[in-house]
């Protein structure tokens, strides 16, 4: 088998019709499948799963662990991988593993190939919601999964009983943050950093508005940037350890909040500050309007051209061939579409 995979080389004494058969692959008409068939058998594809987590880690540690193998495995693994691919793929320097020219190269259409297996390798039969179990984990803030998890409970309920929403917050700063989850929900600017191998739902349209203490007349109805950056405020930030550009694309108004007395991870808590310290603090509209029927509060509105957000939901290839993630995106849309319009009342209930 040698001197055939070894384009320009004698076959030598192999059999005359053997080696007929073989040239026969690349005459004009001959299945591609014929030639590929053994390719894929030197391509080790059990491995390929390995390796997507490799390049995306970047550690063999953190690669066992996400695969739930241990360390050794992935270390012989990448061994078969290199001789396969004939490339180290992965070199240490220092501490770190970084990828070689045709690591990067493989990685987009490892994402492709392997999402593509997944779809292929999926029951036939559609999900059922009735009657299957499915456990579905969604990062994104607390406005979010306030005005997201109500709704998606009830039709639940009534229509996947055994259907589970987990909701967790987390500061994603790129599309390897995805990798654990089965969605992202954010602002759109964030998204379109996020490249094209993701998947994107629209959800819904929503706008920042200022936040007062409802006792607190100084205050008028609408305030300008400049006004705002004088009061005491308190403001959102889900990781401080997120870079200031990626919290800039998350809240489009944060550059206002040069007045900060307190950090908050969530936009529920922001009301309590507001009310209580009478502080000023900048939140979505929709939230506002849940955080007003709370606390003694009330709602100003923000003379400011970047305080519009698009929210929406991404996930990786890998995830949207996961079996029931079609179902959940259509529900999405269903509960979203609540949202957007509360006052045209939620949707038939037949």
């Amino acid at each position: 088998m040698s001197a055939v995979r070894s384009t320009g080389t004698r076959l030598g004494k192999a059999p005359r019709k053997k080696a007929a058969a073989t040239i026969a692959t690349d005459l004009p008409g001959t299945s591609v499948e014929q030639k590929l068939a053994p390719a894929l058998k030197q391509a080790k594809l059990d491995l390929l799963p390995i390796l997507y987590e490799l390049l995306r880690t970047r550690s063999v540690t953190r690669t066992a662990r996400a695969l739930g193998i241990s360390q050794p495995a992935v270390s012989q693994a990448l061994r078969r991988l290199r001789a396969t691919f004939g490339d180290d793929l992965l070199v240490a320097v220092g501490r770190d593993l970084h990828p070689t020219d045709r690591a990067l190269t493989l990685l987009p259409s490892l994402e492709t190939v392997l999402a593509g297996i997944g779809a292929l390798l999926q029951p036939t039969t559609r999900f059922d919601p009735e009657t299957e179990e499915l456990h579905v984990m969604i990062m994104t803030a607390d406005y979010v999964s306030l005005l997201l998890a109500p709704i998606l409970a009830e039709i639940c309920s009534r229509e996947a009983p055994r259907v589970v929403y987990e909701f967790v917050s987390g500061g994603a700063r790129s599309i390897d943050d995805l990798a654990g989850i089965d969605f992202l929900i954010a602002p759109r600017a964030f998204g379109h950093t996020l490249g094209k191998r993701v998947g994107m739902l629209p959800l819904w349209r929503d706008e920042v508005v200022c936040l007062a203490a409802a006792r607190n007349s100084v205050i008028p109805s609408s305030i300008g940037p400049q006004a705002f950056r004088r009061l005491r405020q308190v403001a959102y930030q889900m990781n401080p350890n997120v870079p200031e550009r990626v919290r800039t694309l998350l809240q489009p108004t944060s550059v206002l909040e040069t007045r900060r007395v307190c950090t908050l991870p969530d936009f529920l808590v922001l009301g309590a500050v507001v009310d209580q310290a009478d502080c000023v603090a900048l939140v979505p509209r929709k939230v506002a309007n849940e955080l007003v029927r709370w606390r003694d509060l009330r709602i100003v509105e923000l003379n400011y051209a970047n305080k519009h957000l698009a929210i929406d939901a991404y996930w990786t290839l890998a995830a949207g061939n996961r079996r029931g993630h079609a179902w959940c995106r259509a529900l999405l849309s269903r509960a979203a579409a609540r949202i957007a319009a509360p006052d045209e009342g939620p949707e038939e209930r037949g």
